[in-house]
């Protein structure tokens, strides 16, 4: 399986580009050496909108081999996600294939509309996969314009609304507002339900370096944000004053609903006696997310974590 990796947050991506900047080396005793002698690159980044939908991707390996998988597991016509392998293997898949690799290539997208997210314009929509990424033997390459079945009902994310900026790392707070912008004029009319004539919420922007497709990070409305955040794509963390206000902040609806989406797409039974598998999920989610915030905030991990707990299994006794 070719798992698709998580996308981070604008403040996890400036650390990422100043760390990789200010690296020198190992000393004599292996540790790392970071040196801050010269300016902060400044780099380019291309947006295109992110849909609310489930991550999918078909791989297909040198051996004439096709995969279909959501972001979590490898799918099977008993064990599908959404529909989504059922709805591909009918189609001529050959155009998305025509790229030359050695091992395998891999095409990612959103498999969308119809009635697989609620809440958001594109729902009742045709169901659409939507691609937005291309790997080839583990490297990244540039998402070719032409690859697109539309009559098939594969899109392309480049056919829609793309945004880009300029980022100056040593300043990254100096695009925040345009970042804000940007996103809350999707949040308010999505481009891509606006194409096929409909008007409604959209989700967000995901940005990509355009020199390095490893830097990438999501802008996310207020509506659909997983963390109850006071500014929209901070560049800095920001610490939590108490442990319930660090609850507060990461334990929201939206991260709540993340985690039913994740236990649709991988079949497990919505009920009580899976609890602790979601309670497992939502901590592990906040823990990824919002490292930084609880390190900056110096609480006592263990005890964040029962409040977590607390909250998470009460909203999930009460959904189900």
């Amino acid at each position: 399986m070719k798992k698709y990796p998580s996308i981070e947050q604008f403040r996890n991506v400036i650390r990422d580009v100043r760390y990789a900047h200010d690296y020198k080396g190992k000393d004599e005793n292996g540790k790392a050496i970071y040196l801050h002698t010269d300016n902060y690159p400044t780099l380019k980044f291309k947006g295109t909108v992110k849909l609310h939908g489930t991550n999918s991707a078909i791989v297909k390996y040198s051996d004439g081999r096709l995969e279909f998988q959501s972001r979590e597991r490898l799918l099977s016509l008993e064990q599908d996600n959404a529909g989504f392998m059922a709805a591909m293997i009918p189609k001529d898949l050959r155009f998305l294939f025509i790229l030359p690799f050695n091992e395998y290539i891999a095409v990612y997208g959103e498999w969308c509309g119809g009635n697989i997210q609620k809440g958001i314009a594109i729902n009742g929509l045709e169901k659409m996969f939507v691609i937005f990424g291309i790997k080839v033997d583990d490297n990244w390459i540039d998402l070719p314009k032409y690859l697109y079945s539309n009559l098939q009902g594969i899109y392309n994310i480049l056919q829609f609304k793309t945004f880009e900026i300029e980022i100056d790392f040593n300043n990254p707070e100096l695009v925040q507002n345009k970042i804000i912008e940007m996103t809350i004029s999707v949040e308010e009319c999505c481009p891509v339900a606006k194409h096929f004539g409909k008007e409604g919420i959209g989700e967000g922007i995901v940005f990509t370096c355009v020199t390095n497709q490893d830097l990438k990070f999501k802008s996310k409305g207020e509506k659909h944000s997983a963390s109850k955040v006071k500014v929209l794509n901070t560049v800095d963390v920001e610490a939590m004053a108490n442990i319930n206000e660090f609850v507060e902040l990461a334990v929201t609806e939206n991260r709540l609903e993340q985690g039913i989406s994740f236990f649709n797409e991988n079949n497990i039974e919505i009920d009580a006696k899976n609890t602790g598998q979601f309670l497992g999920w939502i901590v592990k989610d906040i823990l990824k997310e919002e490292k930084d915030t609880l390190e900056a905030s110096g609480l006592d991990e263990k005890k964040v974590k029962n409040a977590i707990v607390i909250k998470a299994r009460i909203w999930f006794l009460n959904y189900i």
